[in-house]
């Protein structure tokens, strides 16, 4: 059994708000505000990577969970798309300044927004297998640093955080259950990083290319998570789903006739915090007690373009 016990999560000082974005591209408010549900998104500042925001994170954790202590952690799996240097990975730099033990096996994932949902699956299975007992999942891309603010299809939507959760054998909190899988590297180029004329590596995004791609995969997989592990999506009381956008969320809602009160939506003062975006959901809701006796549907999707799903089902709120 693998349990999800605790949240810690950062966001950066700097904030950029909707009437900044209005100002430059002459936005309707409404499309800011209602369509894609945010008010704003914050911006990590000068110098600020990865591996700060997700010690910042993990510190958080450590503050909030005094039962886990820094040399109880034998693993640590890092996800960023955007790491600080293109060597070493940047698990060992936050390794280092969380003085974890030189016994912790760390490595980076390079995933983006289905990045959560796969840490999470290796690191069941490597508690499992390895017999652990303790593990931390950071998950950190500070987008901004590869935003042309002046991209109108980028720079409204994502911001920057971190979030650090406590994955353990035993404990109250979320059991995770099986997994679903999938990637569609044929629609590689609709979310990509390459450099631009200037040789500046900037993001770039087929916003409807995206749109279509999560109304043709998402749902099924959802229902296929469900039946993976015994359940049906009646079963499921929240689907805890990547904060893509809410006119994205809104649609898988009506495309699988749910209650809305069954798909929570929580970016209004984030934005799209790609592989942060479920575990700021759950730290979210578990801090409202909002989670506890719930069976949830977690599922991360974009860019690769990639899917992953599981069920966590929560005997009590996981600290956060």
């Amino acid at each position: 059994m693998s349990v999800i016990r605790g949240i810690g999560t950062y966001l950066p000082e700097k904030t950029l708000g909707n009437d900044e974005l209005i100002e430059r591209f002459e936005w309707d408010r409404e499309f800011l505000e209602v369509k894609l549900g945010i008010h704003q998104r914050h911006i990590a500042a000068e110098g600020e990577g990865a591996s700060d925001m997700g010690v910042a994170a993990a510190e958080d954790l450590f503050a909030k969970c005094p039962d886990l202590k820094r040399e109880d952690v034998q693993l640590l799996i890092v996800c960023t798309q955007n790491p600080d240097y293109g060597l070493p990975h940047t698990s060992a730099l936050v390794q280092d300044r969380l003085g974890l033990p030189t016994t912790t096996a760390c490595f980076d994932v390079g995933l983006g927004c289905s990045g959560f949902v796969y840490g999470l699956s290796i690191v069941h299975s490597m508690l499992e297998t390895l017999n652990l007992t303790n593990a931390l999942i950071v998950t950190s891309d500070p987008y901004s640093k590869v935003i042309d603010p002046a991209d109108r299809g980028t720079s409204p939507l994502f911001g920057d955080g971190a979030a650090a959760t406590w994955i353990s054998r035993s404990g109250a909190g979320g059991q995770i259950g099986s997994f679903t899988f999938g990637t569609d590297g044929s629609g590689a180029r609709n979310l990509i990083v390459e450099p631009d004329a200037d040789g500046v590596r900037c993001l770039s995004m087929n916003g409807r290319a995206i749109f279509e791609f999560m109304l043709e995969r998402i749902p099924g997989d959802l229902a296929r998570c469900a039946e993976t592990n015994g359940l049906t999506t009646d079963e499921i009381d929240l689907f805890l789903l990547h904060q893509a956008s809410a006119h994205m969320l809104g649609y898988v809602t009506k495309r699988m006739k749910l209650d809305p009160a069954r798909v929570p939506i929580h970016m209004q003062d984030t934005g799209n915090l790609v592989s942060s975006s479920i575990p700021f959901l759950i730290a979210r809701l578990a801090g409202q007690g909002d989670v506890a006796g719930k069976t949830t549907l977690l599922s991360g999707f974009g860019v690769g373009l990639s899917w992953a799903s599981t069920v966590v089902r929560f005997d009590a709120n996981p600290i956060a």
